[in-house]
C-alpha cells in the first residue's frame, strides 16, 4: 500500500506524463486556467533534478564562487528545492524554504557547522513550509519570514493546500512578515522582498544584488522553461505574467534564478525561451 507522503503526492501530482511540455513533444503555451494534470503544487514542468543535495547547476563567477556557498537540498514527495546559503568565513546561514524532509536540511548544518540567521518563506503551500516546525524546535530564536499575504498559509491546512488532501500540515507563525521592497539583513547577505503574485498572491522572492552576477531566491515562479502553476482558486497567470516582466526580466540577463523546483536558470535564458512568458509567448523587452 503506498505511504501516506505518496498518497498525498499522487493528489497533488497526478502522473499524467510531463514530457508533453518539453522537448520535442512541448505543447502549446497554456492560458490560465492551468490544467490541474499538470504537475503538483509548483511547476507546470516535471522537475528533474534527483539527488538530495546539489551545489550550483551553472558556476558562480569566481569573485563569487569564493564567497558564496549554496547547497540545494531536495525534499520527497515533490522534489522541492530548500537553500541553505553562506558567506565563506561565516557560520551563520539562511535557510530558504524549508521543505518536508527536514531532518536533511538539520543533518546538513550539522556537518557544516551552521547556524541558521534566518528562515525565509518564499510562499505558504505546505511543500514550502513543511519543515517549519522542526527547524523552529531546534532553533526557536531564529526568526521565521513570510510575506504578509501569505502568513495566514502557514498555520491553515485548508489555505496551504495540504488539508484537503487528508493529511493537514501546519507551521508555526511568522515571526516576522514582509512585502514589497523591504530589505532583509541575515548572514551576511542584504535580500531586496520582490512580490511576485498568481501562483499565490502573497508569492515573494529574495534578490542578493550585492552578488554578481545577482542571485534571485525564486520560490515558485520562474523555472527552467517553465512558471509557476496558476490554476489554485487564488491563482492568477496574467498576474503572475505581469510580475515576471516587470520585475525579474528587468534583472540583468546573466541573474540566477534558483527556483523552487527543478534546476537553476537565468532570466536570459527564460526571456530568450520560455514558452509561457518568455520571447515564444510573445514577450519584447521594454
Amino acid at each position: 500500500m503506498p505511504s501516506d507522503e505518496e498518497k498525498l503526492s499522487l493528489c497533488l501530482s497526478p502522473s499524467q506524463p510531463l514530457q508533453h511540455q518539453c522537448g520535442d513533444g512541448r505543447r502549446s503555451l497554456l492560458r490560465k486556467p492551468f490544467d490541474a494534470s499538470l504537475g503538483g503544487f509548483g511547476s507546470t514542468l516535471a522537475s528533474t533534478q534527483t539527488k538530495n543535495s546539489t551545489q550550483f547547476a551553472q558556476p558562480l563567477s569566481k569573485t563569487d564562487v569564493n564567497r558564496l556557498h549554496c547547497t540545494t537540498i531536495v525534499s520527497n514527495p515533490f522534489q522541492e528545492n530548500t537553500f541553505v546559503a553562506h558567506l565563506e568565513g561565516r557560520d551563520d546561514c539562511l535557510i530558504i524554504d524549508p521543505g518536508l524532509e527536514p531532518d536533511k536540511i538539520t543533518a546538513y548544518l550539522a556537518e557544516r557547522n551552521l547556524e541558521p540567521a534566518a528562515i525565509l518563506i518564499t510562499h505558504g503551500h505546505s511543500d514550502h513550509i513543511g519543515g517549519n516546525h522542526a527547524l523552529k524546535a531546534r532553533w526557536p530564536e531564529c526568526p521565521l519570514i513570510a510575506s504578509v499575504d501569505d502568513a495566514e498559509k502557514l498555520t491553515d491546512p485548508e489555505k496551504n493546500l495540504s488539508a484537503q488532501y487528508g493529511l493537514p500540515i501546519t507551521s508555526p507563525p511568522a515571526d516576522q512578515t514582509v512585502r514589497e521592497g523591504d530589505r532583509l539583513d541575515f548572514a551576511g547577505f542584504e535580500l531586496e522582498v520582490l512580490a511576485i503574485p498568481g501562483h499565490s498572491p502573497g508569492h515573494v522572492v529574495f534578490v542578493w544584488k550585492g552578488a554578481s552576477p545577482m542571485v534571485v531566491f525564486g520560490g515558485d515562479v520562474l523555472f527552467a522553461g517553465s512558471i509557476g502553476r496558476c490554476d489554485f482558486e487564488d491563482g492568477d497567470f496574467d498576474d503572475l505574467a505581469e510580475a515576471i516582466h516587470s520585475k525579474l526580466f528587468t534583472l540583468p540577463d546573466d541573474t540566477l534564478v534558483l527556483p523552487g523546483h527543478g534546476p537553476n536558470t537565468t532570466v536570459g535564458e527564460e526571456k530568450r525561451a520560455n514558452p509561457f512568458v518568455g520571447r515564444p509567448a510573445g514577450y519584447q523587452d521594454s
